[in-house]
Formats: structure tokens, sequence, C-alpha cells
């Protein structure tokens, strides 16, 4: 596998060349695949200056492979778009820090496509993440591509679910710093506290962060919620060491679009007996847009369904 050359860009739907992580990818026999990466230091996922790599730089890696795989295997042309209704990592150890030289991530991927006849082409991706000759992480994708016409049907009808959205006040907020969710810088924090409910939070997005806003989005980034229900998991987990995220799963589910323009809320919906296990809402408007599941510690078994593009 080559782990010197990027994939093109447009191929995983970035904008910008640092921001693409796939270097590689070849079909071992029907429905498998090898995937190279390479994890730059200090990308602003794997949140500067932790004791280990954080796993939303390994979702946004299993992101990325399932849309390159598409193109690339699955003759899905460019210009579609791509609706995610699950991701999910679950880390069977840390993931090492990268270093002063790149770090080289191994998928070896299993993707299933639907039974024959199926009028729609759904995909799901399950891969063993293999790091310094060792099994790291596993991790699941489903997704949707999805031709611009349809698409914009789809989203025609968010729009006036928006308009209405729209007028929502404005909620009370008050501001965490960035060592509480494991930044460095002030835009990189997704999350507010709410001061008028405990385990509550609400979403902050910056339209013109240079990496969840890389290329234009009509909806709230699913990997904007991603980063946020991971930020939301450390804050209620009480994890306030430096740079370290504490987080051993993140499972979410995506059911609907999130619009830019509207407040998002998230709350704690559950807490395992032995507080490691977390589980989120992320509402809008009244309207689950996504939940999640996040461990910071013992392990537990995972589930999936849809709604939210890449």
């Amino acid at each position: 596998m080559n782990f010197d050359h990027c994939v093109p860009r447009e191929s995983v739907h970035k904008s910008a060349d640092a921001e693409v992580q796939l270097t590689d990818a070849a079909r071992l026999d029907d429905g498998r695949f090898a995937v190279a990466a390479v994890w730059r230091r200090d990308h602003y996922l794997g949140h500067h200056g932790g004791p280990v790599s954080d796993p939303v730089l390994l979702a946004e890696t299993a992101r990325q492979a399932a849309i390159h795989l598409s193109h690339r295997f699955f003759g899905v042309p460019s210009g579609q778009t791509f609706v995610l209704s699950h991701l999910s990592v679950d880390l069977l150890e840390a993931l090492p820090p990268v270093g002063d030289e790149h770090l080289a991530v191994r998928l070896d991927v299993a993707c299933r496509r639907p039974a024959e006849g199926a009028r729609r082409l759904r995909l799901e991706l399950n891969a063993d993440v293999w790091i310094r000759h060792r099994l790291r992480a596993r991790v699941r994708v489903c997704w949707e591509p999805m031709e611009p016409r349809r698409y914009a049907l789809l989203r025609g009808r968010g729009a006036r679910e928006a308009t209405a959205l729209s007028a929502c006040p404005e909620p009370s907020r008050v501001r965490l710093s960035p060592t509480q969710v494991g930044h460095l810088v002030e835009r990189d924090v997704l999350v507010d506290a709410d001061p008028l409910r405990a385990n509550s939070w609400w979403l902050r997005l910056d339209q013109e962060h240079p990496v969840l806003f890389d290329h234009e989005s009509d909806h709230v980034p699913g990997m904007a919620l991603v980063e946020a229900f991971r930020q939301a998991g450390r804050v209620a987990a009480g994890d306030g060491r430096p740079g370290a995220s504490g987080v051993t799963l993140l499972a979410v589910e995506f059911t609907a679009f999130g619009e830019l323009d509207a407040p998002v809320s998230i709350t704690v919906e559950s807490v395992c007996p032995d507080g490691t296990i977390f589980g989120f809402r992320a509402h809008q408007g009244g309207r689950e847009i996504a939940h999640a599941r996040v461990r910071c510690g013992a392990k537990a078994p995972v589930r999936a369904r849809m709604g939210v593009a890449c």
C-alpha cells in the first residue's frame, strides 16, 4: 500500500489537500478492501498535544474511506451527495499519538451493498483498524449516495422547516474553555453549557472553520455533530486532563438534517450504572437530528439507523 501520496481530494469530498487522509485503496476480493491513510501532526480532529490520538480523527478516516470506495469501486459518479446514517468508532486500545513523523493507518474493510434488486444503493462498511502492526479499533459507517435531484427534493422539504426553526429564540449560553473539551483555541469549542439545565449543552458552529466547513454545506455537518458529542462526553465524564479525551466509543446515529440557522441542543438522556457510557440526543426545534452513545471506560456493544449528508 502507498502511504506517500494522498488520493485526489475530490474523491473524499474535501476542498483542501491538507484535509485528505487517505493515500491508497485496493480491492482484495468481492466486498473486501484494504485502505491506507496517514495522520499528520496537530490535525484539528486529533486534539493537539494529547498523549494519544483521538477517535474523532479515526471517524473522519472512516468517513473518507466510505466516500472514496463508493467512487472508485462502486461506480458512484462525482457530484453525488452522501447521506450518512451511522458512524461509530470502538477503540480496543489507545490510539498512538502522531509525532514528528506521520502515522500510517491501515483499514481492513468489509463493504456490503443491498440485496439484488434493491432500488437504492445503500452501503455499509465495517473495518478493523491496524496501526504499528496492532489491531487498535473497529469502525462502522452506513451511508447512501444520492443523486442531486433527489437530494434537492429532500432538502427542499428541510428548507421549509428551517424557515419555522429560524424563529426559535437564541438560548442562554455559558462558554466552555478550550481545555475543558480537549482543544487549545476558542474557535475549536463546539459546545456551550446551558445555564438553566444540568447535563445539557448548545451546539456552537463557526461556519468559517477551516476543517469542519472545509467545503460549503447547506446543513450541520455530520462530523461537527460527532465532535460535539465527543466534547459533551468529555465534559459529562468530568475528564479534566489537558489534551486527552478519555473517549473510547463514539457511536452516532443521524436521523434528520440539522439546519445552520437554528439552535441545536445536546442533552444527556441516559448514563450506565458505572458512569462510563452516556446516551446523548441532539434536538433542533423539538425534533431529534441525531443521538449517540459515548463511552469513557468499559466496553459495550453498538447499533445503527439513517439520515445526514457527509
